[in-house]
């Protein structure tokens, strides 16, 4: 049976109040290039790094310490891990040199064997112990090519598991996903989702300056968007990004940042903020009308207050 035709639901319901109209809205958005290794596209990469020195936008690159070298796998069913050459690590360098990057540990080797069974690098079925020497040998290896500390861990395909993050809270790294894992019973950790794509991004920084607070906005860009690199699957050029960067920066009420610096900066806790932000997901998630009208509410991760505020509002719409 087709849904019948829905009023829209009326912007009083979900407006900001006229009693915190007078608070500055602030919009933090943060760019992430995942999958920065060995073996990623640096043709993309060195006109994505000249992109953001012209704009002087900064990015969290998730970097890759180790790579499965494809010859070895597919001639001789080996599998070698091959490290980050200082060569590809140099890329980077004018960007850090710039304060406009940070290194995000982005996994060991980026394997999995089955994802469905937890059968990954970072995961409840992996040792705890053995995680933390993953992480440490990655982290270690990060810091000695760049020259710079590492704050930020962002699992591979966003996957990984409690134990994992108990694991990150003893090693004083921050989260970087796609879920809140932090919120869903395990300890807390500063984190920040980064899931928008290029193209949601505009209707991601509208909706976060519409309803007023502080709203984080992740972008997360990957070689492979990108019509310009030779995977094939990219749905958007260098220059449609060259362009939206320039029209981000423009908006006088958001504010580019680094991942680690943003969640530094934070003055709610990053438990009760990532709670909040759960909740108020969950709740729109239980009706369909919610679902319908307010899905874009869920692209910004919002500070605890304004998230609190929009659960309330939401729960009005049946």
């Amino acid at each position: 049976m087709e849904d019948r035709p829905q009023p829209p639901v009326p912007s009083s319901i979900l407006d900001p109040p006229s009693s915190i109209l007078c608070v500055k809205t602030v919009v933090i958005h943060l760019l992430r290039y995942d999958d920065f290794s060995a073996v990623s596209d640096g043709a993309v990469e060195e006109k994505l790094i000249g992109l953001l020195l012209k704009h002087r936008v900064p990015c969290t690159f998730g970097v890759i310490p180790f790579v499965c070298a494809p010859e070895s796998l597919l001639a001789a069913g080996d599998v070698k891990l091959t490290p980050l050459p200082g060569a590809k690590a140099g890329l980077l360098k004018p960007l850090l040199q710039a304060g406009l990057a940070e290194i995000a540990l982005h996994g060991f080797a980026h394997l999995a064997l089955a994802p469905v069974r937890g059968l990954q690098e970072f995961s409840d079925r992996m040792p705890l112990e053995t995680q933390r020497q993953l992480i440490r040998r990655g982290k270690g290896l990060l810091e000695s090519v760049f020259g710079t500390k590492v704050r930020l861990f962002v699992p591979p395909w966003n996957r990984l598991g409690r134990s994992t993050l108990v694991v990150l809270r003893e090693e004083g790294l921050f989260l970087s996903g796609g879920e809140l894992e932090a919120a869903q019973g395990g300890p807390e950790i500063g984190q920040l989702p980064c899931v928008t794509s290029i193209r949601e991004t505009d209707r991601a920084l509208a909706t976060a300056r519409r309803f007023g607070g502080q709203g984080w906005v992740g972008t997360v860009l990957h070689d492979y968007d990108f019509k310009e690199s030779d995977l094939g699957a990219g749905d958007v050029t260098l220059a449609e990004l060259d362009a939206a960067v320039s029209r981000w920066k423009g908006l006088a009420d958001v504010e580019p940042r680094l991942i680690s610096d943003a969640i530094s900066a934070t003055a709610d806790g990053q438990g009760g903020r990532a709670l909040a932000n759960l909740i108020l997901r969950e709740t729109i998630s239980a009706r369909r009308l919610r679902r319908k009208f307010m899905s874009e509410v869920r692209t910004v991760y919002w500070d605890a207050a304004t998230a609190g505020r929009l659960t309330r509002r939401i729960r009005f719409i049946p």
